[in-house]
């Protein structure tokens, strides 16, 4: 506790938390983030251009695209996918 009256009292700085801020003020639990992040990837998966997406969704897109049984679309995301992650033979 500090003393208002007292001049010679001061502050003290209590060294910060371990870790990244919490985005909302409070701690999330891991069923909300992960409801974040299943929001984020349902968001994403209705855009039209792959290139822009994030990996899982294209991975996604894959996935339904072999169930679908479409082997162009599938082709195409895989060559998406080399694109962006290039073999180096040696």
């Amino acid at each position: 506790m500090r003393d208002e009256q007292d001049p010679g009292t001061l502050e003290l700085t209590l060294p910060r938390k371990r870790g990244r801020p919490p985005t909302f003020g409070y701690a999330m639990t891991d069923a909300q983030r992960a409801a974040r992040y299943r929001a984020r990837r349902a968001g994403q998966a209705g855009h039209a251009d792959v290139r822009n997406c994030s990996d899982m969704v294209l991975l996604d897109k894959i996935r339904a695209s072999i169930t679908a049984k479409d082997p162009e679309l599938t082709g195409f995301l895989v060559h998406v996918l080399w694109q962006r992650y290039p073999l180096q033979l040696k």
